[in-house]
């Protein structure tokens, strides 16, 4: 439960590091089943085995394979870039679930900047040169179960 807190705690820490958007929005329907709406310039991204957390979304920003939301994405566009926050649940271990994204990350260009590891959770942030980043905090809970926090920024 510690773990969890700690966890909670420093990605809203990393949110509010990301800077601000006058422009939240939390959508009502289900983000992942509206980004099967892609049109050729917003495509899924099969090779990476998850669908984008958001329209538009970058292949960082997408859902870990086989994981499930917790509750709806939160989006938002400021001037900093669209971005967002989804909170989701997985099968896998934290150390894969961070290995994973820092793996997304690095093929889209971003650099890590962050990584943490203490008692069961895991952290790990990366930016790119025009404001895109990524920031993936993953932790073991009570039911074998990874509970993992993701919050990104497009960049402009």
């Amino acid at each position: 439960m510690l773990t969890a807190v700690a966890a909670s705690a420093l990605c809203a820490t990393l949110l509010a590091a990301c800077g601000g958007s006058s422009d939240r929005q939390e959508t009502d329907s289900d983000p992942v089943a509206e980004a099967d709406l892609h049109t050729e310039n917003d495509p899924v991204h099969p090779e990476h085995g998850g669908k984008p957390l958001a329209t538009g979304a970058p292949v960082f920003a997408s859902l870990y394979p086989d994981a499930t939301l917790d509750q709806p994405v939160i989006v938002a566009d400021g001037s900093d870039g669209p971005g967002g926050m989804a909170e989701f649940t997985t099968a896998a271990t934290p150390d894969d679930v961070i290995s994973h994204y820092r793996r997304l990350a690095s093929e889209a260009g971003l650099k890590p900047v962050m990584a943490m590891n203490q008692g069961n959770a895991r952290a790990f942030a990366a930016l790119g040169a025009t404001g895109a980043e990524v920031q993936v905090v993953a932790s073991r809970d009570e039911n074998e179960a990874t509970s993992v926090q993701l919050t990104w920024k497009d960049g402009r």
